[in-house]
Order: C-alpha cells, then structure tokens, then sequence
C-alpha cells in the first residue's frame, strides 16, 4: 500500500507476518523488532532539528540550519509499546529539509510512502521525479528507562534514479533521547558511514583521508540535536 507522505496510517499485521517479524526478535545479533520509547511520547510533536554537521554540500553552506516539522510516536503492535511512525516522520522531515533549502513554494519532494509498524524494519519511498529510495534496518541495540532511550541501528539504503539506477549504501545511526518534561523531549542523531572504525562508534570522522581500516573512525554525514514539543 502505497500512503502520503504525511499520513502513513499503518495496515493492521496479519497472524503470519507478526509471528514472523517477533520471531525476527529471538534471532541473536538482529535486536528487538523496533525502537520503543517511553509512553509519554504517544502523540502528534512540533521537532525542530538543528543541523550542525553535514556531509552534504547544499546543506553544509546552510549550516547551521534549523528546520520544523511534526512527528508523532503510535501504540506499537508490541504489548505496552510506543514506537516511532517512521512513514510520516520521514515524509514530514524531508518536505521541510526540502523547503529549507530550496523555499517554501517548491513543489512537494516526495510523491508515496510505505511503512507499518508491522514491519517497522522497511521503509520506502517514491520521489517526485519518479526515484525510488528504501531504508533497510538491519540490526538495532537499544538501551531505555523511564525517561531516555539509545538507540544505534545499521540501515541498508537503497537508491534507485528516474533511470532505473540503483546504489546500495550502508549507515549506521546513534540517537539518544531524554524525556524533560510531559510536554518536551531532546535529543541528539548522528548518522554516519557503515564503514572502517565500528568498533567504537562515539569516534567519529568528520571528513579528510582515507581511513586507515583498523583504526579510523567512520565518516559523519549528519549531526542534529532535536527538540520535541507536543502538539496534541
């Protein structure tokens, strides 16, 4: 099913793909099937991201660049859950990066995208000039407690232009999240290059040579802190 961008209304999980997407869970090495967070989160949010590093270069002359959208956390499928809606944070955030940097009346970047938080693991998309791009996670460790949650996730991404042309690339993704108070929540994500120096993922490459493979740490593409207040 293919939804828009800002209203990605998840299809309920059928008995078979749900007992196969818990079993996923048990697997040693994948991690649990999604990010959950505390209740508090369940709602509709105004996030302002701020970006302060960038690899990207429309964006790095734009540094620091501010940029407000809204996102919501829904029940997970998961007993007690809360879990990020993935579809419509992703199709929010880049309409409002699109904005930020071309203006406000530009058209609408994105044309469709799918996710459910049955499957929460995959999430694709179709651009307006007709590419299509997909976010794979493949492995997630995550720590929570009543009021903070950390999360690194490896995600697969999958590229493919108005030509058919595909690329495949590898990140991985660290955020933190704090719980200040019922009505605001702040956060640090860093998104960086699947590449040399995992081992110890807090060092972190800015740009410049090429890095040594035993001890080098993986490139930075994107540095925001967030601010999370709630809408409703």
């Amino acid at each position: 099913t293919l939804l828009s961008p800002l209203s990605s209304n998840a299809a309920a999980p059928t008995s078979t793909s749900e007992a196969i997407r818990r079993g996923a869970a048990n697997i040693p090495g994948y991690g649990q099937t999604d990010v959950f967070y505390p209740k508090v989160l369940a709602g509709k949010w105004k996030a302002t991201r701020s970006i302060v590093l960038s690899s990207d270069p429309f964006i790095a002359e734009k540094i620091p660049l501010t940029v407000e959208y809204e996102v919501r956390f829904i029940q997970s499928v998961e007993d007690n859950a809360v879990v990020a809606d993935r579809g419509f944070n992703q199709g929010s955030f880049l309409t409002a990066l699109n904005a930020a940097l071309y203006g406000k009346d530009v058209s609408n970047p994105i044309q469709s995208i799918q996710w459910s938080e049955s499957n929460p693991n995959d999430l694709r998309w179709i651009n307006a000039d007709g590419g299509r791009e997909e976010i794979k996670v493949t492995k997630r460790a995550t720590e929570k407690t009543d009021d903070t949650v950390s999360c690194s996730e490896f995600r697969r991404i999958t590229k493919e232009d108005s030509r058919g042309i595909p690329s495949i690339s590898a990140q991985r993704v660290l955020n933190k999240w704090k719980v200040v108070t019922d009505m605001q929540v702040e956060g640090i994500e860093v998104v960086y290059e699947a590449g040399g120096g995992l081992a110890d993922p807090m060092a972190m490459r800015v740009g410049g040579g090429a890095p040594s493979p035993s001890s080098a740490a993986p490139l930075v593409l994107m540095k925001s802190r967030l601010r999370l207040d709630l809408i409703d």
